[in-house]
């Protein structure tokens, strides 16, 4: 499965994540040995992805045209309201 997003260079905390949920988007974590990248993602374009992928899958993240392996970990959710609110990868 491949989810695209792009690199988040600005407007960090938790007020930007906030401003990024009303946009439609939200903010997630790539980690691994040598590489954390902060990314978005399309809110609408990933629960469309999350009928095929779950917690523990491997995904391919497209990353402003760079392709990354991946497992993706963790999502959170807020539970009034049904938004995204995070989402964390783990390199492979």
């Amino acid at each position: 499965m491949t989810i695209n997003a792009t690199l988040r260079k600005d407007d960090f905390g938790s007020a930007g994540s906030r401003r990024l949920i009303r946009q439609g988007s939200f903010p997630a974590e790539v980690y691994g040995k040598d590489v954390n990248m902060h990314i978005v993602l399309n809110a609408h374009d990933f629960e469309l992805a999350l009928r095929k992928v779950k917690v523990g899958s491997n995904v391919e993240l497209v990353v402003d045209g760079k392709s990354y392996n991946c497992i993706f970990k963790e999502l959170q959710e807020n539970i009034m309201t049904g938004t995204l609110v995070h989402a964390d990868f783990q390199l492979v």
